[in-house]
């Protein structure tokens, strides 16, 4: 049941405890799944590295000196996702709900100082000119073991340098962020 005077929980840091700094937890099943149900490799749903950026942002705002560790299939039954942030720095971890001390870790990095993040030049990137197939795109990461399902297909368009460095791309609009800031599937196509 909603209430009007209570937050909705973020779907990647559901619940809050504080032992030993903040660890945010989330059940694999549920709000978690219906986000990373789309992002199939090799037959098996994986939580995207995205996912593990938008659960660190939620937990503690900006990131830097992120790195990823272990990939997590997202597919036991009783699977805790969570993120622990402490003396600066976070990490994402997973578990049966009965043994989370002997948790997986997956990601893991440092919170970034405000005002860490810099602009991108988009006038210099409006200069690229090959336009990209972005059909061939999605069936090249088919090929290889990335079955990316309708969730995960925002790309519309995709432009490149002719030189064959820099891109620029145009993602679909977004009609339900299912409670992130920035939905995992549309930082995973712009990655």
């Amino acid at each position: 049941r909603s209430y009007t005077w209570r937050e909705t929980p973020h779907p990647l840091a559901q619940e809050r405890s504080s032992e030993g700094g903040d660890t945010f937890r989330t059940p694999a099943a549920g709000a978690l799944l219906q986000i990373v149900s789309d992002h199939v490799v090799q037959g098996r749903v994986i939580f995207p590295g995205a996912g593990y950026l938008e659960m660190a942002r939620a937990a503690a705002a900006a990131l830097h000196g992120v790195y990823f560790l272990q990939p997590l299939a997202v597919e036991a039954s009783g699977l805790l996702v969570e993120c622990a942030v402490s003396d600066g720095r976070f990490e994402v971890r997973s578990g049966e709900a009965d043994a989370v001390g002997a948790a997986t870790v997956h990601c893991s990095g440092a919170m970034a100082p405000i005002g860490a993040w810099r602009r991108a030049e988009l006038a210099a990137m409006r200069r690229l000119s090959r336009m990209a197939d972005i059909g061939a795109l999605y069936d090249g990461f088919s090929s290889v073991g990335l079955q990316y399902g309708p969730g995960y297909r925002t790309l519309t368009h995709a432009w490149v340098g002719e030189t064959g460095t820099g891109a620029l791309s145009r993602l679909r609009a977004r009609a339900a962020h299912k409670g992130t800031q920035v939905h995992p599937a549309d930082l995973d196509d712009a990655l």
